[in-house]
């Protein structure tokens, strides 16, 4: 088939404003250094060092499915008492199917890091729930976001929604099986433990509900295998049908 040019979204077209506003800038400011700088040398290991940081940031842009996706969310309308905000874990089930309900709005994106859920909180606001499960972390650590930024980018999702009067649920990373080939397992889900002591700290300091499936998907060390799909992270039936228990709990609570 030929080729042919797809319309621009709103969303896309903003997008590229703030890159071209985003690149003046930085122009602007290497001019600056341009015109200061003495040595030669020392301009070209300044500006070498701007896109060297540049380039190691990951954004969650480079996503295209966030694009498309959130995209998709403008079309999307009515009320729904519970939103499922997350990445591919989140996005890979049917919500209103496994909860037997019709009020479930799924906010996962596949591959999306803290920072994308705090841009796209908006598709979460928007459908005014009353609860919100917020499931993340992992992809962040796969990119080599550091926990500091990862729990305060999840610290001003608590916030936001809770001055919005939406009860948020924080989820604990759960670990990935041994034969996890996309990095070393061992050492990754040491990174996982890691954060996830500061995800129940920050859940304490909040006063706020939290699901660890942890104990009852893995042995402590690894996800046990009946509970991944051959990726050796994502779940299988069995793995959602025990994350639906630890929801129901939550959601009879508050009885929502």
């Amino acid at each position: 088939m030929g080729k042919f040019n797809r319309p621009q979204t709103i969303r896309q077209l903003t997008m590229k404003k703030t890159l071209i506003t985003t690149n003046i800038i930085t122009a602007i400011f290497l001019i600056g250094i341009l015109v200061t700088e003495k040595y030669p040398q020392r301009v070209y290991k300044r500006v070498n060092s701007i896109f060297a940081d540049q380039k190691s940031q990951y954004s969650f842009l480079d996503n295209p499915s966030y694009i498309e996706l959130t995209d998709l969310y403008t079309v999307y309308s009515g009320q729904k008492d519970i939103v499922m905000l997350g990445n591919s874990l989140t996005n890979r089930i049917s919500w209103n199917e496994l909860l037997v309900r019709d009020d479930v709005a799924n906010r996962g994106i596949g591959s999306d890091i803290t920072a994308g859920f705090i841009n796209r909180i908006n598709f979460v606001l928007n459908v005014k729930p009353k609860i919100c499960f917020i499931e993340g972390g992992v992809n962040d650590l796969a990119q080599n976001i550091n926990n500091e930024i990862i729990i305060k980018n999840l610290n001003t999702l608590l916030d936001t929604l809770q001055i919005n009067n939406v009860k948020p649920v924080l989820t604990t990373v759960t670990l990935v099986t041994k034969t996890y080939t996309s990095r070393d397992a061992s050492n990754f889900n040491l990174k996982i433990k890691e954060l996830n002591i500061q995800i129940k700290k920050l859940a304490i300091s909040k006063k706020i509900d939290l699901i660890d499936l942890n104990p009852r998907l893995t042995d402590g060390d690894f996800l046990r295998s009946e509970n991944a799909i051959s990726d050796g992270i994502h779940f299988t039936s069995k793995a959602y049908k025990i994350w639906r228990e630890e929801i129901m709990k939550i959601l009879e609570q508050e009885k929502i």
